[in-house]
């Protein structure tokens, strides 16, 4: 796509890599969710960090950890902090939206039946496409509308001690083929979404 994005600046970056890795910072139970993104080789191409996080819910979250499906919304920036996509999830809930800067819906992820499956929507509510992940909720593929596997998000293992004392979560994207909007943005976004849905609330005592 050569056009940019509805609701975004350019499709430079972060929506032009075909491969990106999703990295948190390697720290104890953290204030704020916070991500940083890079291509394939290695370029820094965007910043993610949890936003209205109040000042009493930062200090509860570093001495205690997480505490159970709280309501996260996440801004993602380019390297300079030009607003590029908002994705927030409800307040006790297993599903995700991804919102342009602009505040308009661009889809949804829908839990399915099984816990690490979800419909991909557009911002009609039309599905186009799957995000199917297995029994670990480690592998997550990605369908198209007509079942074509066109991209992967996987939950890379980083240790013992990180996995379970920390908030250093990794992920790898890759995407096999072209992908229209706006599921090319719910493909760049999933890591992040599935981060916040399943994993945001392993810290200490969660």
């Amino acid at each position: 796509m050569t056009e940019p994005y509805p609701g975004t600046r350019s499709v430079s970056g972060l929506f032009a890599a075909t491969i990106l890795r999703v990295e948190q910072p390697r720290r104890l139970p953290a204030a704020k969710s916070q991500y940083t993104i890079y291509d394939g080789p290695g370029t820094l191409v965007a910043k993610a960090s949890e936003e209205n996080v109040s000042i009493r819910r930062q200090a509860a979250r570093v001495f205690w950890g997480g505490v159970g499906d709280s309501a996260r919304t996440v801004r993602v920036t380019d390297p300079q902090g030009a607003p590029l996509l908002i994705v927030d999830k409800p307040k006790r809930s297993q599903n995700a939206a991804v919102y342009a800067p602009d505040g308009s819906l661009i889809g949804a992820y829908q839990q399915q039946r099984h816990t690490f499956h979800y419909g991909l929507l557009d911002a009609a509510g039309l599905r186009i496409g799957d995000l199917k992940g297995n029994r670990l909720g480690r592998k997550f593929a990605v369908h198209d509308a007509y079942g074509a596997h066109v991209a992967q998000v996987d939950k890379k293992w980083a240790g013992v001690g990180k996995e379970v004392l920390t908030t250093a979560d990794r992920y790898a994207v890759a995407i096999y083929r072209p992908l229209a909007y706006p599921l090319h943005c719910l493909v760049v976004a999933a890591a992040i979404a599935m981060d916040l849905i399943h994993y945001e609330e392993k810290d200490y005592f969660s």
